[in-house]
């Protein structure tokens, strides 16, 4: 006879009913802003009711942070997954920032709550967040072996920042204006580079001499 399933523990029976929630809000998300979804809206969109909701979640913007972690914890294993360390280093920055680009493509109003919604939310709140998750991702990736080995630089916590922080002014522009992050790719992958390359950015070569005195400019 076929084995019985294993009944469902409390956690995760928890876990279960708080993704109900999570996946209704992202959902609403997609149709209006954060303010102005409601928990009425929440426990219609997730079909049960608000004693379940307040079982799971203090407010709404508890159940916002519970959505964003786990964005971020699944998108940056997604990101992570993606790079071939042993490729050179720049094959290893295309595919990071492509799967990065697939990651908020896919969830578009879960990346545009994180940059609009966040800043809003008490400092608590917001403080709870991994703000870190992809940051360390390109870190990890910049720090490898093969990445260093083939004439790419491993990333300090300054660049990782640049890089990230850039990638997401550029994914808010472009879902603001109704198109795919996915469009400007090559330009994010050529930045991207640029900020992972091997020179020093404060080598004399790189930076423009001033004219000399009496030397027309």
């Amino acid at each position: 006879m076929p084995r019985a399933a294993e009944p469902e523990t409390a956690a995760e029976s928890a876990g279960v009913y708080r993704s109900r929630f999570t996946g209704a809000l992202e959902s609403l998300l997609a149709e209006k802003r954060f303010p102005k979804i409601t928990i009425g809206d929440l426990v219609g969109r997730a079909h049960t009711s608000r004693r379940g909701f307040y079982e799971h979640f203090a407010s709404k913007e508890a159940c916002l942070l519970a959505l964003l972690k786990e964005a971020a914890e699944s998108g940056a294993a997604q990101v992570s997954a993606a790079v071939d360390r042993s490729a050179p280093w720049q094959t290893q920055l295309r595919q990071l920032v492509t799967a990065w680009i697939g990651v908020v493509d896919a969830r578009p109003a879960v990346m545009l709550s994180y940059l609009r919604d966040v800043p809003l939310l008490d400092t608590p709140l917001a403080a709870s967040l991994n703000h870190d998750a992809y940051v360390n991702v390109v870190r990890t990736v910049s720090a490898g072996t093969e990445f260093r080995k083939s004439g790419g630089a491993a990333l300090s916590r300054a660049r990782a920042v640049i890089l990230c922080g850039g990638l997401e002014k550029l994914a808010e522009d472009a879902l603001r204006h109704g198109e795919s992050v996915d469009a400007h790719l090559e330009e994010a992958v050529q930045a991207a580079i640029l900020l992972a390359g091997s020179g020093d950015l404060t080598s004399p070569e790189l930076i423009p001499r001033p004219p000399e005195s009496g030397t027309p400019e």
